[in-house]
């Protein structure tokens, strides 16, 4: 996590009195340099073609790719936001995939969740559904249970604030272990489970991609989750893959900034 702009400040101003606490201001998480952000508002954020991929920040600037249709092209982080009416159509339930759990997601990915849920079955790596669409009111309540439990700061990077979860789009699946209803949050690290594991290697193949991996704090803005995983579409999946990319990277760089048209 890097300094707050606090720490800095004593850094530059080489305060003796005040060099012994540096070591411990740098431990102050990532959050807590962000939160100055939060109230600049709609207009601290005007994305052009080849902007580089913002600093995680706390804004509400709504999202270029908003149509329903846009689903593959939508980004949704601590910066960009969906309204609170944003109900993606033809949302259906997860047991139309035959997966263990509960929810709905949305119609469009419910044949590759099929095939993956299936695969993993095969492979003796079984996978279940923990928590999967969410609506504006919903993300409103987990977020407030996390703040509740952890803290506003330490909740800001573990849940999103509603309007900016992707499980709002209809397109995202907290996943478990079908042998088990722990939550995958309760393992030091799901994915060095038999099905986390098989999910790490294997999602993209099916058009889901981890959305906020390991060590990848700073570019996707949230703490590692590995049973997070967003659907974008076997295509666009399988060029996040190879190209080695967080999906807020790719997301920024092919369509939120990328000309009109694209």
């Amino acid at each position: 996590m890097g300094h707050t702009a606090e720490t800095r400040l004593m850094v530059a101003l080489r305060i003796p009195r005040l060099r012994a606490r540096h070591q411990c201001l740098t431990l102050i998480s990532l959050a807590g340099l962000m939160l100055g952000s939060i109230a600049a508002g709609p207009s601290a954020l005007a994305a052009s073609p080849g902007d580089p991929l913002p600093a995680c920040s706390y804004k509400d600037v709504h999202t270029r790719y908003d149509a329903y249709s846009d689903w593959r092209k939508t980004l949704l982080d601590t910066i960009e936001r969906v309204g609170r009416h944003y109900v993606p159509p033809h949302l259906v339930s997860t047991s139309d995939a035959h997966i263990a759990g509960g929810g709905k997601v949305r119609a469009v990915m419910i044949d590759d969740l099929r095939a993956m849920a299936a695969a993993a079955r095969s492979a003796g790596k079984g996978i279940a559904v923990r928590s999967a669409y969410r609506s504006y009111a919903e993300q409103k309540a987990v977020f407030a249970s996390w703040v509740a439990r952890d803290g506003y700061q330490k909740a800001l990077l573990s849940s999103a604030r509603p309007g900016h979860s992707e499980h709002q789009l209809g397109l995202a699946v907290d996943f478990r272990s079908a042998s088990s209803t722990a939550a995958p949050w309760d393992y030091p690290d799901w994915a060095a489970t038999p099905p986390g594991a098989w999910m790490k290697k294997h999602a993209w193949q099916y058009g889901f991609i981890m959305s906020y991996p390991k060590g990848k704090t700073k570019v996707s803005c949230y703490m590692y989750e590995p049973w997070h995983y967003r659907y974008i579409g076997r295509t666009e999946a399988a060029a996040v893959h190879d190209g080695g990319m967080v999906l807020r990277r790719y997301l920024w760089r092919n369509f939120e900034t990328a000309p009109s048209g694209s």
